[in-house]
């Protein structure tokens, strides 16, 4: 099985993330830049997610019609926040009830500890792990921890990255070719 990769293909995402593969960048506006990409990509992705519940108000000479989020879904972003706060600092204005789990890739024998500490994760939880750059190969033991300690099905778990090497994309795709993957730019390195 081939692994599934969603490549944005939104005109302004696409112009964000030109930004990013500059190489004299100015900080102030590509911090700009990153939020803005950040919560644009999660909007992209979670369109797909997100379910929503209609709720009918009935009043004394009309009827009132919301649009609820259902709060029985779950919803989680494992990220290394020091690496990709700018990019987080919209997705909770978007969805409230997401929640944003900080990972440490340095560390990732106590972070699969920390993570086992979190409140109930419940099976239909929908994973989404977010990284700028997918470029190293611990977002697996992130998703063998996952599958196997809480049970989480392969088709909840998402990555999401602005941009994503080649060849971590095969090593993932050789071991977890179930899992959905969504970029902007796939980088190809000899």
């Amino acid at each position: 099985m081939q692994l599934n990769i969603y490549s944005i293909s939104h005109p302004i995402i696409q112009l964000l993330s030109n930004t990013t593969t500059v190489k004299n960048k100015n900080h102030i506006l590509s911090s700009y830049y990153y939020k803005n990409l950040g919560l644009l990509l999660m909007y992209e992705i979670l369109r797909k997610y997100i379910k929503i519940q209609n709720v009918y108000i009935k009043s004394l000479y009309s009827i009132k019609e919301l649009k609820l989020i259902n709060y029985d879904e779950q919803y989680l972003v494992f990220t290394d926040i020091s690496s990709n706060y700018e990019m987080l600092s919209g997705i909770k204005t978007l969805i409230p009830n997401i929640d944003i789990i900080n990972i440490n890739y340095t560390n990732i024998k106590n972070e699969n500890k920390r993570i086992k500490e979190l409140e109930t994760i419940r099976i239909n939880t929908q994973i989404f792990i977010l990284e700028e750059q997918l470029k190293n190969i611990n977002v697996i033991s992130i998703i063998k921890y996952l599958t196997l300690v809480y049970k989480i099905p392969i088709n909840n778990i998402n990555i999401a990255c602005i941009k994503s090497e080649q060849r971590i994309l095969k090593q993932l795709g050789n071991i977890y070719p179930e899992v959905k993957v969504y970029t902007t730019q796939i980088l190809y390195t000899r």
